[in-house]
C-alpha cells in the first residue's frame, strides 16, 4: 500500500519571503513525519515545487516505494504528472530535479482543495515565519497519550537567490544552479556563494 504525502508552498509577496511545508502518512493513515523549510525569496510556484521535493526526499529517506503525493497547487500537480507543459525556465529546473529524485519510486499525483491540505499549509506558514521543522513520529505514545516524536537536524537542499529581477535556484546537493553561467561553464558565483556559507547539506 502507498504512503500519502501532502505538500504546500507559499510566498508572501510573490515573489517574497517563502517557505515549504510537507507531511507524510503511512498506509494506515498515521502521521510519520512533518517538515518546514524556509526558502528565502522566491515565487509561490517555486515554493510549491520545493515543497513537493521536500515530501519526496523524506519518503525516499524512509525507503518508501509507493507514494501518493497531494497538493492544492493544480499547476504543480498537472506539471509534475506530465499533463501540462512547463514553460517557466526556473520551474523546469525544479521539475527536472524532482523527476531525477523520483526515478526509483512509484508516484501518483492528486490535487486536493486547500481545506484538505491544512497540515502542509501549517508547516509552510511556519517556514515563512522563519522556522525550520524536521519531525518524525515513531508511533509510540507518552504518558499523556500524545504520539512521541523524534526531532532530526534540518538539511538544506535548495536555495533561491534574487539578483535584481532575476531569481536563481541553487541545488546544494548536486551543486547546480539554474543560471546561464552554470549552464555554459559548469560553475557560477551563485553556487560559490552558497557553498561558501557552509550550509549543512547532508
Amino acid at each position: 500500500m502507498a504512503y500519502r504525502g501532502y505538500f504546500d508552498g507559499g510566498s508572501r509577496g510573490n515573489p517574497g519571503v517563502a517557505g515549504a511545508g510537507a507531511v507524510l502518512f503511512d498506509p494506515s493513515g498515521r502521521k510519520v513525519w512533518e517538515g518546514a523549510k524556509p526558502l528565502g525569496r522566491c515565487t509561490n510556484n517555486e515554493a510549491e515545487y520545493m515543497a513537493a521535493s521536500l515530501a519526496l526526499a523524506e519518503a525516499l529517506r524512509l525507503g518508501v516505494s509507493e507514494l501518493e503525493l497531494s497538493g492544492d497547487s493544480n499547476l504543480v500537480i498537472q506539471q509534475l504528472s506530465g499533463a501540462w507543459k512547463i514553460k517557466e525556465p526556473r520551474l523546469q529546473v525544479l521539475a527536472t530535479d524532482f523527476k531525477r529524485m523520483a526515478s526509483g519510486i512509484s508516484l501518483k499525483f492528486t490535487w486536493v482543495p486547500r481545506s484538505d491540505n491544512s497540515d502542509a499549509d501549517r508547516m509552510a506558514n511556519l517556514a515563512m515565519d522563519g522556522q525550520s521543522v524536521d519531525r518524525s513520529f515513531d508511533g509510540q505514545v507518552n504518558a499523556e497519550g500524545v504520539p512521541s516524536e523524534r526531532v532530526c537536524p534540518v538539511v538544506l537542499e535548495f536555495v533561491v537567490l534574487s539578483q535584481g529581477e532575476e531569481r536563481y535556484s541553487v541545488d546544494l546537493i548536486r551543486k547546480r544552479c539554474s543560471c546561464d553561467d552554470f549552464a555554459k561553464k559548469g560553475d557560477c558565483p551563485h553556487l560559490a556563494f552558497c557553498l561558501g556559507l557552509g550550509l549543512k547539506t547532508r
